[in-house]
């Protein structure tokens, strides 16, 4: 039996033994910030500056009590089960101190029995949010925690760290004989034929233990029975499995493991598949005749032997507190994503694991999930407490996570061997990840980061300045992003962006006023603040020095949020498209990112909080259908007199081949079309693609602005339509000449 605790009480001091300060209700699960918000009647903390009402947070301690009435229970055993507390605590018993530690992703599991027939005080003390440094108040204050570092802040999140018991607490009654606390794991042979399940439970007192495995249907395939004393181990074996793939690849067969004895029953959905991280068709693996080491690494997924062209999005949280991401708000992420055509979520390194809800999903719908630990951009210590913290956090992650058959890999954290990290290989943060990985889930591929060779970070912005001619303003001599991405030879492109402000309507009514919304410029705190301005570079995310390069001119605010919006949305899906076209060299698109967990005045994002499709989500919709005519270019900008030759391709990323047609190609300009060619495209092979023809492009200055090309065929799903710009008014800097760019691999340019 399971009993929820209530009646949560919450107060403050600044030390620990300390007077404790306004007393107020609290909800549990929650967070402390979120707790007095209700009480003294804060603004909404996603408006405006709002975010920083919640900065005397940061070094308070708090104290959660209740009440734990055990006078009328009666059992073998009872535990206090805290699901998730956020972050360093301890706990008391009528003031004795019953556990303490660290970390936000282990349960605490605590022995109450003594206290049976009795009411007892719980007092649940949190300290104050971890810092490495006093100063400077960043990111790099997580580097010696746990902690998710985005929290501190991001060029996507403001500095708004929670704190709180954000999962649930209850009281677990076990009478003699009952299982609990169920790990499961299994192993495949290497002919996939035959699947084995280990489970293992604690068991209240002794008694007997049956452990039953259900197919899909609910037909019963395999069991297994034991005599325990305090603990149970069962094995089931079951041959030829149904296999779990990814969706376009085959189905999604979910299993039930039960275990059961006493009067309970517990369970764990499993699903079974072999995942790898193989060696990309044409990749170097050694250099001339003596073998050095990987010049790129393993970025081809291989599930149950079948090679998987990854597409899809990079994931953060969906709130900023990890107590609001409800199962209703997880539905709306991974359905989106699987209406978009995507087949995995990267979920970046340095934010919380996600509820169990999320993973179900994915599973049920066949995205797969690349898991990154809560590390990110740091330079993390070869420290024994941080390490024994580190390694107790990545042990119970990896527990909970294995029986998914969506994780496609495990990964140690974002960006950690780049400059601003500087780990290495050697670090002992990477290298006991990799062993809890090896030890806890060895037939899932561990990757120690992103990026690695051949494992592309970059760009975030549709048009690329130097450093100096853009802190100059000098916007003249850009080239478009799209241009070096044809010239590069990358496996994988695991981060890569297209920045774009939030539509006007959506700023108004979760950023700010109309008064800031006409103060547009990086001067303006709430345009900082929400990312806008000075969030990567100073310009970013708003983009208005691409807004000059594609356009030559650039208005009013209401001007510049149109056309941001217009370019996002073109230059993300002629670059998924690329990427597509790219294969089986590359065989990952993965573009930053796909969600946000509050209201951003701009960024990369497809999604906007708290779920809402920008018009850049419907493009890379579009780019990422199974089978599709697809426009090659070379630049998405054009000036009066260009004269280009265009390519159409079939992309057929489905398991059938595609159907021969003839495309007609069209102009549209001010809503006149006008009919440049036709090319007879012949069938393609499954998962390949094919260069159909070619056809010769020309501006001239009767060309609109803003132009599209449109294929169309007599297959509606093949037929497609791209939004480009006639620039009639290109900037011009005669006291600047282009710098000689010397860049053959978009490795060469990353952030």
């Amino acid at each position: 039996m399971k009993l929820i605790l209530e009646n949560w009480q919450l107060a403050h001091s600044d030390k620990l033994d300390g007077e404790k300060l306004e007393p107020i209700h609290a909800t549990v699960p929650g967070a402390v910030q979120l707790d007095y918000a209700r009480a003294f009647d804060y603004e909404p903390y996603y408006y405006g500056l709002n975010f920083k009402q919640f900065d005397w947070c940061e070094d308070e301690y708090f104290f959660y009590e209740t009440e734990l009435d055990l006078k009328d229970i009666k059992a073998k055993r009872v535990n206090l089960c805290f699901d998730g507390i956020d972050y360093k605590y301890e706990i008391y018993v009528d003031g004795i101190t019953v556990a303490a530690g660290e970390g936000a992703f282990t349960p605490v599991t605590i022995d109450v029995t003594e206290y049976l027939g009795n009411t007892v005080k719980l007092t649940v003390a949190l300290f104050p949010i971890p810092k490495r440094f006093a100063e400077p108040q960043n990111r790099s204050q997580a580097s010696a925690c746990c902690k998710p570092p985005s929290s501190y802040g991001w060029d996507w999140h403001p500095r708004l760290v929670p704190t709180g018991i954000w999962k649930e607490v209850y009281i677990e009654i076990l009478d003699e004989g009952t299982p609990y606390n169920l790990e499961a794991s299994y192993t495949l042979t290497e002919a996939l034929d035959l699947v084995t399940v280990t489970a293992e439970c604690q068991v209240a007192g002794e008694g007997d233990i049956t452990a039953a495995l259900f197919a899909p249907d609910g037909s019963l395939v395999a069991a297994e029975n034991c005599h325990a004393k305090d603990r149970a181990n069962l094995t089931l074996a079951l041959e030829s499995p149904l296999l779990w793939y990814p969706r376009g690849y085959g189905d999604q067969p979910i299993y039930t493991l039960k275990i059961s004895g006493g009067n309970k029953t517990i369970e764990k959905k499993l699903g079974f598949r072999r995942s790898r991280l193989v060696l990309n068709d044409g990749s170097i693996w050694f250099e001339m005749f003596f073998p050095k080491g990987p010049m790129a690494a393993p970025a081809t997924i291989e599930i149950n032997g079948r090679k998987i062209f990854a597409k899809g999005s990079n994931t953060v949280n969906v709130e900023i507190f990890p107590s609001l991401m409800t199962n209703d708000r997880y539905d709306e992420l991974v359905e989106a994503a699987y209406d978009a055509n995507m087949n995995i979520l990267r979920l970046w390194g340095g934010q919380y694991i996600n509820h169990d809800h999320f993973y179900d999903r994915c599973d049920e719908l066949g995205i797969m999930v690349w898991q990154e630990f809560m590390l990110s951009c740091n330079k993390y210590p070869d420290d024994e407490g941080f390490l024994a913290v580190l390694e107790q956090e990545a042990r119970s992650i990896v527990k909970a996570l294995r029986t998914h058959p969506s994780i496609a890999f495990w990964c140690g954290g974002n960006e950690l061997f780049n400059s601003w990290s500087g780990l290495t290989n050697q670090s002992h943060a990477l290298r006991l990840l990799d062993k809890v990985c090896y030890e806890l889930d060895r037939n899932t591929p561990f990757n120690m980061t992103s990026p690695l060779h051949g494992m592309a970070h970059g760009s975030y912005v549709k048009a690329v300045f130097h450093d100096e001619q853009r802190r100059r303003g000098n916007y003249a001599n850009g080239w478009e992003f799209i241009e070096d991405l044809k010239k590069s030879s990358n496996t994988a492109y695991t981060e890569f962006g297209c920045n774009g402000g939030s539509p006007k309507d959506y700023i108004l009514k979760y950023v700010m006023d109309e008064d800031d919304y006409l103060d547009c410029n990086e001067e303006n705190e709430v345009w900082v603040a929400h990312h806008a301005f000075r969030a990567w570079t100073e310009s970013a995310w708003l983009g208005i020095p691409e807004i000059y390069h594609y356009f030559g001119n650039c208005g009013d605010v209401d001007d510049i949020i149109d056309k941001s919006i217009y370019l996002q949305s073109l230059c993300y899906k002629t670059m998924f498209e690329e990427m597509r076209r790219q294969a089986p060299k590359c065989m990952m698109a993965i573009n930053w990112d796909f969600n946000e967990p509050w209201p951003c005045a701009a960024g990369n994002s497809l999604i906007a909080w708290p779920a809402i499709k920008k018009d850049a989500y419907f493009a890379v919709k579009d780019a990422l259908r199974p089978t599709m005519l697809s426009l090659e270019l070379p630049r998405n900008r054009y000036l009066t007199g260009d004269k280009v030759t265009a390519k159409v391709w079939l992309l057929n990323d489905s398991d059938i081949k595609s159907e021969s047609c003839s495309a007609e190609i069209y102009l549209i300009s001010d809503g006149e079309k006008k009919h440049l060619a036709t090319i007879s495209v012949g069938d393609v092979g499954a998962r390949q693609n094919a260069c159909a023809g070619e056809f010769m492009l020309e501006i001239d200055e009767g060309v609109s602005e803003r132009f599209s090309i449109s294929i169309e065929c007599d297959i509606p799903e093949y037929c497609s339509v791209y939004n480009l710009v006639h620039n009639k008014n290109p900037l011009v800097d005669p006291d600047a000449a282009p710098i000689e760019r010397k860049i053959e691999d978009i490795s060469d340019f990353l952030k």
